[in-house]
């Protein structure tokens, strides 16, 4: 959580882009971490919006990065 968090607090975000990481919130809470990155482009993710159209590169790559050093860190500990 406290990962998303930064990237929220850091990031101008409109409330779909919101909606969109709240959503990649509660799919780790439930799942432990998102197994592969591609996952953000699939459903539940892709719905109203896709990821690609909803946040510029910059932010894509700086959520991907978060993404992947959550599920690192699941891996480590599991």
């Amino acid at each position: 959580m406290a990962a998303f968090s930064d990237f929220i607090d850091d990031q101008t975000l409109n409330q779909s882009q919101f909606v969109f990481v709240r959503k990649v919130i509660d799919y780790v809470v439930q799942n432990g971490y998102i197994e592969n990155v591609t996952e953000l482009m699939k459903p539940p993710f892709d719905k109203p919006q896709s990821f690609g159209k909803l946040f510029d590169l910059s932010k894509q790559q700086r959520l991907v990065e978060i993404v992947k050093a959550v599920k690192e860190n699941a891996v480590r500990i599991g």
